[in-house]
């Protein structure tokens, strides 16, 4: 019989709590992909002492029984790994005091919308978390001290939702000998025309998360533009390493799952709220950096 029983708590997402621990936290899970359960591991690593309901959001039509939960529960703490999640946890109406963290969120500015903005300014440790940016700098560095050669980058990019990022870019990028050029679009078809025009002249492509620019086939297309007049092309995770890119940054999830565990404990033992970079491996494809004859630092 318990067995039966486990296995529906595992197959519904319904939080079966093996521990009675100090604290009593609710997790929330934007689905069941492999990056978001490497989350959830990193976390339960970290919190073993504490008692962790799961709800997962996948099927969708789990979305009002695990709200009806969280809201009758009494949690100490709530947790939203990925978006889907933090827009749950956010538009719940708990009890004042009650804390809320993100993890692996791309913009948690944008997706958790004007109460989490709200929450930083008065500097309230609800409304901490670890996203899935790493600062602009920090790339810049890494992709300076990789490819030591890199001199001229052009940046794919959407001014809509990425024009900010751009600019940073550019001003870091002049501290560090780089030269930050702008190959903005509207839209997908003029992709193949701003490369057309700017390829030449540039050392590497960077593809930054963006709406307009981003998908596989674009991203293959650009490796492929590239690496015909030798150029390289930075991503942002494996698939572009896969698809020949020269560099990409590949997240720890688990070990982000981790960080979210300290900043659970920070919650807990009264700490103000820092948010960490995510962990992240700089990736390099050595046979495609012989190939353009890239030198490159490990």
């Amino acid at each position: 019989m318990f067995e039966c029983l486990l296995v529906v708590c595992l197959l519904f997402g319904i939080p079966g709590n093996a521990n009675s621990g100090e604290h009593s936290v609710a997790v929330v899970v934007s689905d069941r992909i492999r990056p978001y359960m490497q989350v959830l591991k990193g976390l339960e690593q970290g919190l073993e002492n504490d008692s962790l309901a799961v709800f997962y959001l996948v099927p969708s039509e789990n979305n009002d029984r695990v709200s009806a939960a969280l809201i009758k529960g009494e949690y100490d703490l709530y947790v939203a790994i990925g978006p889907e999640a933090g827009d749950l946890i956010w538009s719940l109406e708990t009890e004042k005091g009650k804390g809320k963290i993100y993890s692996a969120i791309l913009d948690p500015h944008m997706t958790l919308g004007k109460e989490q903005q709200e929450e930083q300014e008065e500097q309230d440790r609800a409304g901490c978390g670890v996203s899935l940016q790493i600062p602009v700098s920090i790339q810049l560095a890494e992709i300076s001290g990789a490819l030591p050669g890199v001199k001229r980058v052009g940046l794919l990019f959407d001014r809509a939702y990425n024009g900010t990022f751009f600019e940073n870019a550019r001003i870091s990028g002049k501290m560090l000998g780089i030269d930050l050029i702008p190959l903005a679009v509207d839209s997908k078809k003029d992709i193949p025309d701003i490369l057309k025009k700017h390829l030449d002249t540039l050392d590497c492509i960077w593809m930054v998360p963006d709406r307009t620019v981003i998908s596989e086939k674009i991203v293959q297309y650009v490796v492929k533009q590239a690496l015909y007049l030798k150029k390289g092309v930075i991503g942002y995770n494996s698939f572009f390493l896969k698809s020949g890119a020269v560099f990409a940054f590949e997240f720890d999830y688990t070990r982000i799952g981790f960080q979210t565990s300290e900043l659970v404990n920070d919650y807990f033992n009264g700490r103000h709220c820092v948010n960490p970079v995510p962990f992240f491996n700089r990736g390099i494809n050595i046979k495609v950096a012989r190939t353009i004859g890239f030198r490159v630092e490990e």
